[in-house]
């Protein structure tokens, strides 16, 4: 599991000690975790990591050609639109 991962599953209430997940509401048991939460960061991140990826691209675009500067950034504000609906 990435670092990445452990740190958005500490945000949805869980706790990491040893190998082994605990919810930090009932440390007892598993089954009480918001996974629903969980499933959401993960969302959340990977939609913020395509979108800065297209705003990368922007950037490598020849700076005189603004259609696909616009394009390119329209898509990176679609992918973080897909979060709020």
């Amino acid at each position: 599991m990435n670092k990445r991962i452990k740190e958005l599953a500490e945000q949805s209430g869980l706790i990491l000690d040893g190998e082994h997940w605990f919810s930090a509401i009932q440390e007892a048991d598993v089954r009480n975790i918001d996974l629903e939460r969980f499933a959401e960061l993960i969302r959340q991140d990977e939609r913020e990591a395509c979108a800065k990826l297209c705003e990368d691209m922007a950037k490598d675009v020849v700076r005189f050609d603004y259609e696909q500067i616009i394009g390119v950034e329209c898509c990176a504000t679609a992918i973080r639109a897909r979060g709020e609906k």
